[in-house]
């Protein structure tokens, strides 16, 4: 099961990866094994306030009861999920009493031992990839046995005291990947975007992301594997549209698979990563292309652990530039990803930044550029909770594992109130074409809005799937009429669209 983002700025209505790929490999090592992979916003419809959580839960609660399923696992890939994992294992604690229930995801790999503190209701914690953990928990359970009595290498039990019935996770081997099946999702018609890995794992440092924690290396998937993904990908869905989830992309080889089948990719890349050459061999295949750039600034770069020297940090931005021109030749829309006030940025830092966007405001295209701004967070047993703590002058918000911890003074010159105006500064600097919102909208439907967006009543009463407004249909269909309202809700809550993270959150 994969539970709601409370994010709505974030919400992507994309099939459920990480779980396809592990039902798929625990599907091809068991073919007798029944499953079903649920996305409760997709399947069960995005709540919008507590009622309608209560009714999406009831609704799930009818299904479980008449699967009966032996045990649960529950994906939390994002920060956004921690919670809803919580409230959704203890709801299918009071409805299953005796079903085992995993959880898995990069929050769980870090944070295994608050989860375990704050509830009861989670019997395993599966640290890292999840293929093999999986594959020898639903091994127990087709035999009969609990799970929690066998050593399980990447798995972590409630039972005992925390860590010290755990064996150190492998790194899953992508030649044993299979090839993703469709007929285990519940509801396969409900999504319009297809994400897709060609490789896992990163072999940069930067000191923010938690991609090291739980792969350390990057692998790439064996091409033939991907070309039959591909293949299978054209065959059963009629959508052209790919989200790629690498940690980092290239594509010189990917190319002509795409070209083949009529897909459209959209991804992320470094800014050092992928070459001009590169992307624009790509472009015509490109619906959208992400740069995440972070910083302008050599000493916030430096800090990021994203260059590590003067001759770096010029190979880092002339390549973006480069990569930021071809978009714009080739009229891609192009979102470039920055963090505002990192832990030690100064003024001058942050006026890097906007003198960089300005330039860069300059230079679009047809294709359009959106600025992908905002606070920066610092969670706790993090390389960058420890490197914060060497700072002078840097306030973080002390929320726990479960919280926001927001920088809230990044040095003694920069408060939150100027990190908030740097973001509103650059984000106005954005170049919203027509072809661009297509593009976000394909992968973010409700970017950046509030949730009070979301229940404005110039949407059509056809996108809720209640009387009250208090559930939002997720399908291409409904997708499709609210984006008819959405350039009116951007100008309606303009204000918003460059506001703080937390004002996006769902209060469910």
């Amino acid at each position: 099961i994969e539970p709601i983002s409370n994010n709505t700025g974030m919400y992507v209505p994309a099939y459920p990866l990480p779980l396809l790929e592990i039902a798929g490999y625990v599907g091809s090592r068991l073919p007798g094994v029944e499953m079903r992979i649920v996305s409760i916003a997709a399947d069960y419809g995005l709540p919008l306030t507590r009622a309608g959580k209560k009714t999406v839960y009831e609704r799930l609660s009818k299904d479980l009861v008449r699967m009966r399923p032996t045990g649960i696992g529950i994906s939390c890939t994002a920060i956004s999920q921690a919670k809803e994992l919580m409230a959704l294992a203890e709801h299918i604690r009071s409805v299953l009493p005796d079903t085992f229930i995993f959880a898995g995801g990069y929050f769980p790999t870090l944070y295994f031992e608050e989860i375990f503190s704050r509830t009861h209701a989670v019997d395993a914690v599966v640290r890292g990839e999840g293929e093999y953990p999986a594959l020898s928990i639903i091994r127990c359970l087709e035999s009969g046995r609990n799970p929690s009595d066998s050593t399980i290498p990447g798995v972590v039990f409630r039972s005992g005291e925390p860590g010290s019935n755990h064996v150190a996770p492998a790194r899953f081997n992508l030649a044993d990947k299979a090839v993703l099946r469709f007929d285990f999702l519940h509801r396969p018609t409900t999504y319009n975007l297809l994400p897709y890995a060609f490789s896992r794992g990163c072999n940069y440092r930067c000191g923010f992301c938690m991609e090291r924690a739980v792969r350390p290396r990057r692998n790439r998937a064996p091409a033939d594997i991907v070309s039959e993904d591909l293949n299978n990908l054209a065959r059963v869905t009629s959508c052209r549209n790919i989200m790629v989830s690498d940690a980092m992309f290239q594509s010189d080889d990917i190319t002509p698979l795409l070209q083949r089948h009529g897909f459209r990719i959209n991804f992320e890349t470094r800014c050092d990563a992928m070459t001009p050459e590169e992307f624009d061999r790509l472009a015509p295949h490109c619906q959208c292309i992400a740069l995440g750039f972070e910083s302008a600034s050599f000493s916030t770069l430096k800090r990021m652990n994203k260059v590590s020297s003067r001759a770096h940090y010029k190979r880092y931005i002339d390549n973006a530039i480069a990569l930021f021109d071809v978009a714009a030749a080739r009229e891609v829309p192009i979102m470039v990803f920055m963090i505002a006030g990192y832990p030690g940025d100064t003024r001058a830092d942050l006026e890097e930044n906007l003198s960089f966007a300005r330039m860069l405001s300059g230079r679009s295209g047809k294709g359009g550029l959106v600025f992908k701004i905002g606070e920066c967070r610092v969670y706790p047993k993090t390389r960058l909770r420890e490197f914060t703590r060497t700072l002078q002058g840097v306030v973080v918000d002390d929320d726990g594992v479960f919280g926001d911890n927001v920088v809230r003074q990044a040095s003694p010159s920069v408060d939150f109130k100027t990190i908030l105006a740097n973001i509103r500064d650059i984000f106005s600097l954005s170049h919203i074409t027509p072809k661009l919102q297509e593009s976000i909208l394909t992968m973010f439907p409700f970017f950046r809005l509030p949730p009070e967006a979301l229940a404005d009543r110039s949407i059509p009463d056809e996108c809720y799937d209640d009387r009250d407004r208090n559930i939002l249909k997720i399908s291409p269909a409904t997708l499709e009429i609210f984006r008819s309202t959405f350039a009116d809700l951007m100008e309606k809550y303009r204000a918003s669209l460059a506001d703080q993270r937390q004002n996006r959150t769902l209060q469910i």
